[in-house]
């Protein structure tokens, strides 16, 4: 307990400690009961009142106020009395943090563990490694609550460095380049279209395309699919990246392979049946890619704090990717399905994108729709690309046909 004590010696004495580290102890599950009520009366006073700290006799009265007829009060103005006893050094703040979540964290392991160890349950085991990683993410990502606003100030120079001259990674087509600006670092982008568009071709040839770039280096693309069997797009990505067809591949498969690794095969590291956030996340930790492409995006099931569905959850969802894009300083490039409006139709608008109505579009810093005309012949190999969205480069939309080739995951020009 003197843990506890120490740390909420240190809010009571000083505002801000108390404004920027109080997220971390809100979010322990199993912290007592007296200690809990007594954080979050801390909390309520600086909100109510103004003040640098707290006063011993004023926080005594502060609960007395709120709980008049309390049966605990004894016990209560004792822990008080403690904590204005206790010798503390603010330098050891962040100790005091890092110690109390790893023995929220340890405790709540070990009541899981002790049914198992008593015989009464079993099966639990595997399930400790999600409490350890949460332990982890807590002392690397904070809570939002303690977020604390950061003003910008970048020189001007440092502006032109980072937001102008900063090209980012090419893209397999020109065209679109000149629009959006390359893909980059912290940036959230979606593709979409109906089926059987090109929506996944057009991936590979952008991860092929960005591979290709980072060859010889020691960053990654990440390729995360949860839809078509994982061998199945890895071919797909050597025909992206060699640009030969199926029969190609076949008849030579040791030139293919050479021309693959050439061609960056070895900078992307692709995942199939990918559909939690805990996997996402476990990419993102473990390869830090310079970007990551996730088909199907809106498949991915996160939790959430209530239960969510639709445009609810989507809305969700999306707000987390962009959470991700700053965390783990990555571009994310998501591919999803165009509603039914969108088949037999050239240029996509932004409420073609499936089930989102204005859920997903909000959090995107761009937008491409891929359309096409089904039965007409002379467009049949034809794609029409619309940029609905756009937020990076001058933040000017844009539309463009260009032929494709299904065979070769090649989008011409």
């Amino acid at each position: 307990m003197s843990l506890e004590l120490s740390l909420l010696h240190c809010f009571c004495q000083n505002r801000k400690v108390e404004t920027t580290n109080y997220g971390y102890v809100e979010s322990l599950e199993n912290l007592g009961r007296e200690l809990k009520l007594l954080f979050e009366l801390c909390h309520r006073y600086y909100e109510e009142f103004p003040g640098d700290s707290i006063d011993k006799q004023d926080f005594i009265q502060y609960y007395k106020l709120n709980y008049p007829n309390s049966k605990s009060e004894e016990l209560h103005v004792e822990l008080i009395n403690q904590l204005y006893n206790t010798k503390v050094s603010e330098e050891l703040l962040n100790k005091y943090i890092d110690q109390l979540i790893e023995r929220h964290s340890a405790t709540k392991i070990v009541n899981k563990l002790l049914p198992v160890v008593e015989g009464d349950k079993y099966d639990v085991l595997h399930s400790v490694r999600d409490d350890v990683d949460s332990f982890v993410d807590t002392l690397n990502n904070p809570p939002d609550s303690v977020a604390v606003p950061i003003p910008c100030e970048l020189s001007v120079e440092q502006l032109i460095e980072q937001e102008i001259n900063d090209l980012g990674l090419a893209w397999p087509i020109p065209l679109l380049g000149d629009i959006i600006g390359g893909m980059r670092r912290k940036t959230l982008g979606l593709v979409y279209a109906f089926v059987d568009s090109g929506k996944t071709s057009f991936a590979m040839a952008c991860t092929a395309r960005w591979a290709e770039q980072l060859h010889e280096t020691d960053e990654y693309i990440a390729y995360c699919g949860n839809e078509e069997a994982v061998e199945r797009l890895r071919l797909r990505l050597v025909q992206a990246i060699t640009g030969w067809t199926r029969g190609q591949i076949r008849e030579d498969g040791k030139k293919a392979n050479q021309l693959a690794i050439a061609g960056g095969l070895n900078n992307i590291k692709l995942f199939g049946n990918i559909t939690t956030g805990k996997q996402i996340e476990y990419v993102l930790k473990e390869y830090k890619p310079y970007c990551l492409v996730i088909d199907q995006a809106p498949n991915v099931e996160i939790k959430t704090k209530k239960t969510q569905e639709g445009v609810a959850y989507l809305e969700t969802l999306f707000k987390w990717y962009r959470k991700l894009c700053n965390i783990y300083d990555v571009g994310i490039m998501g591919v999803a399905q165009g509603t039914g409006e969108a088949e037999d139709t050239k240029y996509l608008k932004l409420s073609d994108i499936y089930g989102a109505r204005v859920a997903i579009q909000g959090a995107l810093d761009w937008a491409v729709g891929i359309g096409r005309k089904v039965n007409d012949p002379v467009d049949e190999n034809m794609r029409y690309f619309n940029v609905p969205k756009n937020k990076l480069a001058d933040g000017d939309g844009g539309r463009f046909a260009i032929e494709f080739d299904k065979y070769r995951c090649k989008y011409g020009e």
